[in-house]
């Protein structure tokens, strides 16, 4: 079931949703940035305000190079890569991260 509302905190929320026609694979774009978070100390993306942040969403890569990202490894990048990729039909699916 695809839905349409826009839902959810500005930093999480997944290109798809701002386009208001997403599924579960939103999930999994948060999961993602949850994950870049955890590793690096850092959101994805990031502006001072919520029309800043879609925007960046929307537009922006998230920074793998800056530190700590070199220290991490290969496989660990590439997971939170795959997580954040904004082709909702690219991106991994719940079963592929598991």
């Amino acid at each position: 079931e695809r839905l349409n509302d826009i839902v959810g905190s500005a930093y999480y929320v997944a290109p798809e949703v701002l386009h208001r026609s997403y599924s579960m694979e939103a999930d999994i774009w948060s999961i993602g940035v949850i994950t870049y978070i955890l590793l690096c100390g850092s959101r994805p993306f990031w502006a001072r305000t919520e029309s800043g942040i879609f925007r960046a969403v929307l537009r922006a890569d998230p920074n793998f190079d800056d530190a700590p990202w070199p220290s991490v490894s290969p496989e660990a990048k590439d997971f939170v890569k795959r997580l954040l990729n904004k082709d909702h039909r690219k991106r991994m699916t719940a079963a592929q991260a598991l």
